[in-house]
């Protein structure tokens, strides 16, 4: 995620990662996205995780909006 913000857990502020592939076959612009804890952390959120998906961008995969981002 080279030239991002880290993405932060909402649950405990931990970083995440996000591995996405691409189906270049087609013209569709949808990755696989899986989104994790970078390392093992207490969260309340651990339930949730990891976050799999399809979604044009991780921000997108359902569910994102719950894990991905500041602490509220």
């Amino acid at each position: 995620m080279t030239g991002h913000r880290p993405l932060l857990c909402r649950g405990c502020a931990g970083n995440l990662y996000a591995v996405c592939t691409m189906d270049h076959a087609g013209k569709n612009k949808v990755g696989q996205w899986e989104v994790d804890h970078e390392m093992p952390v207490p969260c309340p959120l651990a339930g949730l995780l990891p976050l799999t998906g399809t979604a044009a961008s991780v921000h997108d995969l359902p569910g994102a909006e719950e894990v991905i981002g500041p602490p509220p």
